[in-house]
């Protein structure tokens, strides 16, 4: 029970003060700048011009101490604020391929929240990108899952399954091939999927809002053991596998507030997680991936000391992607996948074919159409295709070992794939009491 009355003894003395409110609030609710509104978009916006309308809902609620501010599903409306332009590198590369529309650098803001009884509150956030499929990262063993907050309205709690199911709904082979297929055409419209994330930060302190009426209640199983609470939080500063040393600092601050069986207030949202890097590898040539791992050994409740805590990673969300996986001690890496192989050895095989010279039946050597296609395709893609069918069959061979060289090299010898953790990456911790060791403040 020590750890459990360890933690009690801290949230009680943090909950004897008052939620700081910034001058001037309307109702002393206020959710301050800085705190990230994670949106999913409900439908598919094909993107034509910067004021683009867009709607999404809230994947998870919003809390203000130990108060739910915001539920889950809240509508929220916002505009494309931004279409960038293509590096020339990206353009040429793309171009090469018969891609005459490479994908541009978008962005969008949101600027009105809707209630749910229809008032309508507005609001500023950042410029973000949106990530068309996020992965919920778990240790080996474990499941990740999300409940939703009670909305007041089971057409809202629809609707707010609907676009998180969207957001973290793994893509199947056949949705991933299609859109391989569709990228390859050589002119179509930039779109963002149903489901599609965005992380937009606030830069004005929202307020105006009404405290939702939420019975207290546990976060986790694993929070109604003695030794052990897990809490929900996200990092405030990015981390990265390719620049982080040993020892560097890390901090995080809890986003959704963790009670008691008893319903009684353990660690309140807004409280900080301290910890630092325990080990961090860098990506390295022959596709060697980035690792890196860190823990958490102090919280820091509001208006209290810090205490010494163990804290360790148990999942987080990150863009599918970037291929994370947790280990069992909690530390982020990137996984290869294994099907990585094949089209090196396909490119490989048409290299080796595109030598061989068919003859039809009078000896006349044919022009093997589809061969030499087949060569221009894997080393300069349609543009490939196209130069192959007019030049001689040394140049469209020539075009297919290019391919193939290039296309082992980036498989096989090439530098990994770093790990890389923005700001506000939601995280999973098991915190555990320190027994024996006081609690000191960080200097």
């Amino acid at each position: 029970m020590r750890g459990f009355l360890f933690l009690l003894t801290m949230a009680a003395a943090a909950r004897a003060q008052p939620v700081p409110a910034p001058p001037g609030a309307p109702q002393g609710i206020v959710v301050s700048s800085g705190v990230p509104l994670r949106v999913a978009l409900e439908r598919r916006v094909i993107v034509k011009r910067v004021g683009e309308p867009i709607q999404g809902r809230l994947v998870e609620p919003i809390y203000v101490f130990d108060r739910m501010i915001l539920p889950a599903g809240s509508l929220v409306e916002g505009h494309v604020s931004e279409i960038g332009g293509v590096p020339f590198g990206r353009r040429l590369q793309a171009l090469l391929y018969g891609n005459l529309t490479p994908p541009r650098d978008i962005h969008a803001q949101f600027d009105t929240l809707v209630l749910n009884d229809g008032s309508r509150i507005s609001l500023h956030t950042a410029p973000a990108r949106g990530t068309p499929h996020t992965a919920r990262v778990a240790k080996p063993g474990k499941k990740s899952e999300e409940r939703f907050s009670p909305l007041e309205s089971t057409r809202d709690r629809i609707q707010s399954d609907r676009a998180a199911f969207l957001a973290f709904k793994e893509p199947g082979k056949w949705s991933r091939l299609k859109d391989r297929l569709f990228e390859m055409l050589p002119y179509h419209r930039q779109a963002w999927r149903a489901g599609t994330l965005f992380t937009g930060v606030l830069q004005e302190p929202l307020s105006g809002l009404a405290p939702a009426p939420v019975e207290p209640r546990v976060e986790d199983a694993a929070a109604a053991e003695a030794e052990a609470q897990e809490v929900r939080a996200r990092l405030l500063a990015p981390i990265s596998s390719r620049t982080a040393q040993r020892g560097a600092p890390v901090e995080a601050v809890v986003t959704h507030p963790v009670f008691s069986p008893s319903h009684a207030l353990l660690i309140p949202e807004g409280s900080r997680l301290l910890g630092d890097v325990v080990e961090a590898r860098r990506a390295r040539f022959f596709h060697r991936n980035g690792k890196v791992l860190f823990v958490f050994r102090e919280i820091k409740l509001p208006a209290a000391a810090a205490q010494g805590v163990q804290g360790y990673v148990e999942g987080l969300e990150a863009d599918f992607d970037a291929h994370l996986a947790l280990d069992a001690e909690g530390a982020a890496q990137v996984t290869s996948s294994k099907t990585r192989f094949i089209f090196p050895a396909i490119a490989a095989a048409v290299a080796g074919l595109s030598f061989h010279q068919d003859y039809n039946a009078q000896g006349v050597p044919d022009w093997d159409i589809g061969g030499r296609a087949e060569s221009g395709a894997v080393g300069l893609g349609l543009i490939g295709t196209l130069l192959t069918q007019i030049g001689p069959r040394a140049f469209a061979s020539s075009i297919a070992i290019t391919g193939a060289a290039s296309s082992i090299y980036s498989t096989l010898i090439a530098r990994g794939q770093d790990v890389n953790l923005p700001a506000n990456t939601p995280v999973k911790v098991s915190l555990k009491g320190r027994d024996g060791e006081p609690g000191k403040a960080r200097q």
